[in-house]
């Protein structure tokens, strides 16, 4: 054993030790009656809790959105508990988590125990009031104001900036919407880029205006003229019937002794306390990231990394168990490489043929994510999931004028001229370009043949909706790329209803792949460090640029809409 492994494991036990006693001091505690959750909810709303040993051992992990889903759920049939209170933050991330967060929110409304949706932080956006006006009521402190607006897209674009350090952009893609390295090639929305931008917005927006108009018992028309004259402050939203009161923490709180009591009780201590539940098993495989080869992981210029041979074992482990009766994908990617995106589209298709799969789309699932969700029985997204983009792109990045900016010089030798096909120190030859459009065409076909197969429909059809066009998830069920609309929860449901076990019955999910233990954390870490060499300065470039090498499935755009 090497001491880099003694020192891990020496150090995980000491942690573990002092873990022990942090947890016999605060660990759970029997809920008292007339109990009240109270949940904080800020900044991105995840479907998996990034790799952090810190957090295993402090217990101090990011709450997830099925820690949301699951303690509003148990809340709104639990006895003990009498009451909620969301205070909602500056939210990040997509929309169609907020969608579905949402959702339960508005079934523990219908469950008329008293809940408050509360205001106190700056940033009350589009998005923060989209979720609180799910709760009966929205309060606000009273010196908050209420920033619902118009919606915006925005997108940058570097080309400006990559002209001055004499950066090459070289990309190729099928078809006209496949506009992922638009950011790189072009300074402003293309035709394409702007229609397609123009309808994912259009589609956000009035999803936006109709369900939270129809939360706030305020007329479409109206609630949608006062969006385009916004921001309001605090007693402009209560006049406006955007608010139900301006008031202050404490007030939060007296508002609930009034009513039998306040006893609060944290999303993290009740999670802690719920039981688990019993019954056939379902397995949740979480795909999440961006997809690549290897093994799943992390990267400062990436964030989550969804590596193709750690997701195909979660996905061969779940249709090799006898005991998992069906298997429930849960996407939340933009895609990546085309390798890893079929490895793991096969053990998707290899576990139907044995098991009932359906997939859950979270914010985004499109280009690479998509592929990988075709083979699934069914194909569940929420209204706001940004999904499709069937295309495929590549292309590099010449940096050999930033080099010579630099003072840096190269020289090579080759034993034949596509040696040099992806060399960042010049462009594609007549030669190379022919077998990068003939690749791309290949992939093209490959990826609008699969959808056609799979989602019952012809070549043609496919090809009408692809052309690596984004849609919304309620867009794309119209166009029979998905078939229901709804959460994990529903999509649970179908998953349920496949394998034929009854609807009312309860299910034990089993959620994959499982998370790195804190002695895998520490060993992985002790691995970087030894072995951990400086990339070239081009290999940083190319990271930081985002170079595609070699043929990548995409999401055409990485686009912020508030």
């Amino acid at each position: 054993m090497t001491w880099a492994k003694r020192r891990a494991i020496i150090v995980t036990v000491v942690i573990l030790f002092f873990a022990a006693i942090i947890w016999a001091a605060l660990g759970p505690r029997e809920l008292m009656g007339k109990s009240v959750l109270v949940m904080d909810v800020n900044g991105d709303i995840e479907d998996q809790a990034p790799l952090n040993p810190f957090a295993l051992v402090t217990g101090n992990r990011p709450s997830v959105l099925q820690d949301y889903i699951g303690a509003i759920d148990s809340a709104r049939t639990d006895p003990r508990i009498t009451g909620l209170v969301v205070r909602i933050g500056d939210l990040g991330g997509g929309w169609a988590k907020i969608e579905e967060l949402r959702s339960h929110l508005l079934a523990f409304r219908a469950s008329r125990k008293p809940n408050i949706c509360y205001l106190g932080y700056d940033g009350i956006g589009n998005p923060e009031y989209y979720l609180a006006s799910a709760c009966s009521q929205v309060w606000l402190v009273p010196t908050n104001s209420v920033s619902i607006t118009g919606m915006m897209a925005q997108a940058l674009f570097l080309r400006g900036s990559l002209d001055k350090l004499k950066v090459v952009p070289e990309v190729y893609h099928i078809a006209e919407f496949k506009t992922a390295y638009n950011t790189y090639t072009e300074k402003k929305f293309t035709p394409a880029h702007r229609e397609e931008v123009e309808s994912v917005l259009g589609g956000v927006f009035n999803q936006y205006v109709t369900e939270t108009a129809a939360a706030r018992r305020i007329d479409r028309a109206k609630f949608q003229a006062l969006v385009a004259t916004g921001p309001f402050s605090g007693r402009e939203a209560v006049h406006n019937e955007l608010i139900d009161r301006l008031a202050y923490w404490d007030q939060v709180q007296d508002y609930f002794k009034e009513r039998g009591g306040w006893n609060p009780i944290t999303l993290e201590r009740y999670g802690n306390l719920l039981r688990r539940s019993s019954g056939p098993r379902i397995a949740v495989v979480y795909a999440t990231g961006e997809i690549a080869s290897g093994d799943s992981g992390s990267s400062p210029t990436s964030g989550t990394i969804m590596g193709g041979d750690t997701i195909a074992a979660a996905l061969r482990s779940a249709r090799q168990d006898k005991g998992v009766r069906a298997i429930v994908l849960r996407v939340d990617s933009g895609g990546g490489s085309v390798v890893a995106s079929e490895v793991i589209r096969r053990e998707v298709e290899l576990a139907e043929a044995q098991k009932p799969v359906v997939v859950s789309m979270a914010d985004l699932a499109a280009s690479g994510g998509y592929w990988i969700s075709v083979p699934a029985a069914k194909i569940v997204a929420e209204p706001d999931t940004e999904t499709g983009s069937i295309g495929v792109l590549a292309g590099k990045m010449n940096i050999a004028g930033l080099y010579s900016l630099l003072g840096l010089s190269t020289d090579y030798v080759a034993t034949s001229e596509n040696a040099t096909l992806f060399s960042e120190q010049q462009n594609f030859t007549p030669a190379q370009q022919a077998y990068i459009q003939k690749t791309l065409q290949e992939t093209y076909d490959t990826f609008t043949r699969t959808v056609a197969a799979d989602r019952h429909l012809s070549v043609e059809a496919v090809d009408k909706i692809a052309k690596g066009r984004v849609w919304t998830g309620e867009q794309a069920k119209q166009l029979g790329l998905v078939d229901y609309l709804g959460g994990l929860d529903r999509a649970i449901a179908v998953a349920k209803e496949l394998a034929n076990i009854p609807e009312r019955q309860s299910v034990s999910i089993q959620r994959l792949p499982r998370q790195k233990s804190l002695l895998d954390q520490l060993l992985q870490w002790e691995e970087d460090q030894i072995s951990g060499r400086t990339p070239s300065l081009a290999a940083a470039l190319q990271q930081i640029l985002g170079t595609m090498e070699p043929v990548q499935a995409r999401v055409p755009y990485v686009l912020h809409i508030r």
